[in-house]
C-alpha cells in the first residue's frame, strides 16, 4: 500500500474515532435519548436496610471460682472426740450434727439445774398461798420469784454449754475431709474440717482500666473451665469493685455461676469472656462499602436516586461494618449494583422489602 493511500485509512479511522467519542460522551448527558429516541432506563441494584448496632469489644481475663459459703469450722469448746458423724464429700443440709464431743459433766448440769429450778418454782407457789393470810410478807414473794428467773437462767446456761459440746452444719453444702479422729482432744483453735455449699460459683476476675466504666451488674458473662475442655458455662456479674487497684489499675469484678450438676469446683480456674458495650452505630454490609480518593463512602437511596455518601469505618461485627456517617436506621444503600450507580442517578430497586443480602436477588449484567 502506497504512503498516500495510508495517510487516508488513517484519517478515516480517527475521524470514525472521534465521532465515536463525541456520541458516547455527549449522547447519554441528561438523559438524552440514544439512537430512536428511547431513554437509558435506570440501572437495577439490590438494596439493604441501614441498622444501627452497638460497637462492643470482647474481653477476656482469666478467673478463680470460689464457692458460694465456704467455712473451715472448728469446735467452739475444748475436749475429746467422741464421733464424727459425717462423710468427705457428703451433702448435708443446715443444723447437721457433724461432731460430739465428750457431754457427762454438761449432761450433770442441765439435769441439776432442771431440778432447782423445780424447786424454786415449788417455794415461789407456797409463799404465793401464804401471802392473803399474812403468813409470808410480800417482800419474800419477790424474792422467791428473782430466785426462780435465777435458777431458768442457769438452766439456760447449762443447755447452751451442752450444746456446745456438738459442732452442726451452719448451712447446706458438701463436706470436706475430717481433721481429727474419735479419742483425738481439740480446742477451740483445732481445724475439724471444710464446708462448701458449690450450688453457686462466685469466679472472680479482673478488667482493664480503661473498660472500667463499662462493666455493669447483671449483664452475661461466657466461662470455661479449664479442667472441662469443650464445655461453655454463662454467668452474671453480681458484683464489681468500689475502687481500682492502684498497682494493676484494674477492676475486680465477681460473676456468678449455676452448678446444678456439681462439675465445678472452688479454686478452678477459669476463661472469662466479657462482651463490652460501647457507642450505637451504623451498620451495613461490607460489599455496600466503597472506596474513593477522599475514602469509603456507600450509595444511599434518597427519594429514588443515589447520593454518594461518606462513612469512616470504625469496625466489623461479623459481616457488617460498623460506619460513622450520615447514615440512620431506616434507609437503604445499595448492597449489590454498586459499580452502575453514579451521583444522583435514579435506580431501579429490585428489592423494595430490602431482604437479606444472601436471599437478595443475583443482577445480570447490562448488554455491552
Amino acid at each position: 500500500m502506497s504512503l498516500g493511500r495510508q495517510l487516508v485509512l488513517l484519517v478515516l479511522l480517527l475521524a470514525l474515532g472521534g465521532g465515536g467519542w463525541w456520541y458516547v460522551s455527549q449522547g447519554p448527558k441528561g438523559g438524552a435519548e440514544s439512537g430512536g429516541g428511547a431513554k437509558r432506563p435506570p440501572p437495577p441494584v439490590v438494596v439493604e436496610t441501614v441498622e444501627v448496632v452497638e460497637d462492643s469489644t470482647l474481653v477476656e481475663a482469666v478467673g478463680t471460682g470460689q464457692a458460694r459459703g465456704s467455712v473451715t469450722l472448728f469446735p467452739s469448746v475444748a475436749g475429746r472426740v467422741t464421733s464424727i458423724d459425717f462423710q468427705a464429700g457428703a451433702k448435708v443440709n443446715k443444723g447437721d450434727v457433724l461432731l460430739r464431743l465428750d457431754n457427762d459433766a454438761e449432761k450433770l448440769a442441765v439435769r441439776l439445774a432442771e431440778v432447782e429450778v423445780e424447786q424454786a418454782r415449788q417455794l415461789l407457789a407456797r409463799y404465793e398461798k401464804a401471802v392473803p393470810t399474812g403468813g409470808v410478807p410480800v417482800s419474800q414473794v419477790d424474792a422467791g420469784r428473782n430466785a426462780l428467773d435465777r435458777t431458768r437462767l442457769q438452766l439456760d446456761q447449762a443447755r447452751v454449754a451442752l450444746e456446745n459440746r456438738l459442732v452442726r452444719a451452719p448451712f447446706a453444702g458438701v463436706m470436706g475431709i475430717a481433721q481429727v479422729d474419735p479419742g483425738n482432744r481439740v480446742t477451740a483453735t483445732t481445724p475439724i474440717t471444710t464446708l462448701d455449699d458449690r450450688s453457686l460459683i462466685l469466679v472472680s476476675f479482673t478488667v482493664p482500666e480503661m473498660y472500667a466504666g463499662a462493666v455493669h451488674e447483671g449483664e452475661t458473662v461466657t466461662l470455661t473451665a479449664w479442667s472441662l475442655p469443650g464445655r461453655t458455662f454463662t454467668g452474671l456479674i453480681e458484683a464489681t469493685s468500689s475502687r481500682l487497684d492502684p498497682t494493676s489499675r484494674s477492676l475486680t469484678v465477681r460473676a456468678r455461676v449455676f452448678n446444678g450438676d456439681d462439675v465445678l469446683r472452688p479454686g478452678m480456674s477459669f476463661g472469662v469472656q466479657v462482651r463490652v458495650r460501647g457507642h450505637a452505630y451504623p451498620a451495613v454490609s461490607e460489599v455496600s462499602v466503597l472506596w474513593g480518593r477522599e475514602g469509603a463512602y456507600v450509595w444511599r437511596i434518597q427519594e429514588g436516586k443515589a447520593v454518594k455518601t461518606p462513612v469512616r469505618i470504625v469496625s466489623r461485627d461479623g459481616t457488617k461494618i460498623l460506619v460513622e456517617g450520615d447514615l440512620a436506621a431506616g434507609q437503604t444503600v445499595v448492597s449489590e449494583g454498586v459499580q452502575r450507580v453514579r451521583e444522583g442517578m435514579e435506580v431501579q430497586v429490585l428489592n423494595p422489602s430490602s431482604p437479606t443480602p444472601e436471599t437478595a436477588p443475583q443482577i445480570a449484567p447490562l448488554a455491552p
